[in-house]
């Protein structure tokens, strides 16, 4: 379980290590090309370091680095600053012309990295103007550094080629957009997932604990009963009632409830289960398998044989008239699994009772069943009377879905 569980850490880390690793080397580039431009200069003009301009293009480009170093998603007000700085900059470049080669290299490779950005992530404030600026600062770079050039076929190829460089960048940015967009939209599924089957557990701890109540209400009525005996039980059952709905809504309201979080009960609550249902006026045995003790089964697993008895009971008392035992079974079965048995000698219910939501619950059941890797069956008894039963593997890696 140790190696497997710091399987992603260290992966993780290393991804985070590796991407912070390329971002210094960027940077390292950047600062490196931006150096040699300063100290280049043709035949017949001086170098950059002569002109006040080329410094303030010098002061904006390592602004941008800067930006583009510490940006964070979501902080697009940056980039604005950026490409607002880069646009001036180039402006003044452009109007100030000193006969000396201007600095832009490296403002622009760090201006298409920012673009990346803006597209990413579009809808974040303060607007999607953002990258049409960034993109206006790139192009006009690219157009300041061939303006004047003699080789009007050149200037017109970099200004396309500094074009489709920055269309490229565009499209990969909104490929990224895209994917984080269903990135959050499977997540949202998920998170509904859960909440939906979250819900149908509600179902189940409502519709055990109120049926009791009804039931225990019912008996007191034909039975010579002590009243207060009575209102005790339907308290009881009322309190139980409200503990595991409040849990439930709870986890409803937790948007960070993961999948490991299980509202149910396990192996040995079974004993419990049976307990308070015998309580309440029907015969009912309990046996678990002694193997099955301990860590031998998966807390999925025993959480879903936990739902199967509580289901069964709750439809003992819904649909079994004249009920006088019930039999729980919990044995180990071949396959390296478990088998879990809910049997009754009653007949089928008639009434409003019986008819208030009678199988949505099997449903609910089959599906965790499923989910699980197991298999369920519930259907009359030969003898008479219904079994609701289930097999299900014991250990938490076969506990898969089948397909």
């Amino acid at each position: 379980m140790t190696s497997t569980s710091t399987r992603p850490a260290w992966g993780s880390r290393f991804n985070r290590f590796t991407m912070r690793l390329l971002k210094i080397g960027i940077i390292g580039l950047l600062l490196l090309v931006l150096a040699m431009e300063m100290v280049s200069h043709a035949p017949e003009r001086k170098p950059p370091i002569f002109s006040w301009v080329a410094w303030v293009e010098v002061a904006v480009s390592l602004f941008v680095i800067f930006v583009y170093f510490w940006y964070q998603p979501g902080r697009k007000r940056w980039i604005a600053a950026a490409s607002i700085a880069s646009l001036v900059a180039t402006v003044l470049d452009l109007f100030y012309d000193q006969g000396i080669r201007g600095v832009g290299t490296a403002e622009l490779l760090a201006l298409g990295l920012l673009m990346l950005f803006a597209v990413r992530h579009w809808d974040a404030p303060p607007g999607r103007w953002v990258a049409y600026a960034t993109g206006a600062a790139a192009m006009l770079i690219g157009v300041a550094r061939l303006y004047g050039n003699e080789l009007q076929d050149a200037a017109i190829g970099g200004t396309l080629l500094t074009g489709m460089a920055l269309t490229t960048v565009i499209g990969f940015g909104s490929y990224l957009r895209s994917m984080d967009k269903l990135r959050r939209e499977t997540q949202e599924e998920v998170r509904q997932a859960e909440r939906l089957e979250l819900a149908r557990e509600m179902h189940d701890f409502v519709a055990h604990h109120v049926t009791g109540m009804v039931v225990l209400a019912q008996a007191a009525q034909v039975t010579n009963t002590d009243p207060k005996q009575a209102f005790a039980d339907i308290e009881e059952a009322g309190l139980a009632a409200l503990t595991s709905m409040r849990r439930m809504v709870k986890m409803l309201r937790n948007d960070d409830a993961g999948a490991g979080t299980n509202p149910l009960g396990d192996l040995a609550q079974i004993e419990d289960l049976v307990e308070r249902f015998n309580r309440e006026g029907t015969d009912t045995t309990c046996f678990i398998s002694p193997e099955l003790a301990g860590s031998t089964v998966a807390p999925e697993i025993a959480a879903t044989a936990h739902r199967i008895v509580r289901e069964a009971l709750t439809n003992v008392r819904k649909h079994a008239r004249g009920a006088t035992r019930v039999r729980v079974v919990v044995a180990a079965a071949s396959g390296n699994g478990l088998e879990v048995s809910v049997r009754d000698d009653g007949r089928a219910a008639r009434g409003r009772l019986a008819d208030s939501g009678g199988g949505l619950g099997l449903l609910g059941l089959g599906e965790r069943v499923e989910a699980v890797g197991g298999q369920l069956r519930a259907q009359p008894r030969p003898e008479g009377g219904w079994e609701t039963a289930a097999w299900l593997p014991r250990a938490a890696a076969e506990a898969q879905p089948q397909h």
